[in-house]
């Protein structure tokens, strides 16, 4: 009895575990993305570039971080906005999102007929989230994307 409330437990952790870090690729993928083009494309009123983001139309990236005080250094979520950035320029979030995808779809196969509906469901939900973040970085339009946070 007590070795498999401990078995259920570890499955519990497991799952979760892995949900919050395919969670966390996202979210960084969106901080050091899609929030900077979410804030040009509100800056220069041209909404039709967040189908097409370059320098022609949003000019510099940088121009569009969050607005930097003299305390900024000190400033955790300008490190963070700029940490996120640094990962999806480098095209590091495509090896992660792909490390995710592929950590939650084996964690998956291997525990299907053990994880409940929930769990389950946030396990599809973080793998999916995951493939298709490094895939629309492998497109066309993620290649432009990363050039234009290179700029």
């Amino acid at each position: 009895m007590d070795m498999q409330s401990s078995e259920a437990v570890q499955t519990g952790r497991g799952w979760r575990l892995i949900v919050w870090f395919q969670y966390a690729i996202v979210a960084v993928f969106l901080l050091g993305a899609v929030s900077l083009l979410l804030a040009a494309a509100a800056g220069t009123g041209d909404w039709a570039g967040l189908a097409d983001p370059g320098l022609d139309r949003y000019g510099d990236p940088k121009d569009w971080n969050p607005p930097l005080g003299p305390d900024s250094a000190w400033n955790p979520l300008a490190w963070l906005v700029e940490i996120c950035r640094w990962i999806v320029m480098t095209s590091l979030i495509v090896l992660l999102g792909f490390i995710g995808a592929l950590i939650g779809f084996a964690h998956f196969a291997g525990r299907r007929g053990e994880l409940a509906r929930r769990a389950a469901a946030n396990l599809i939900a973080g793998t999916v989230l995951c493939a298709s973040t490094a895939v629309v970085m492998l497109t066309p339009y993620g290649a432009q994307l990363r050039n234009w946070l290179l700029d």
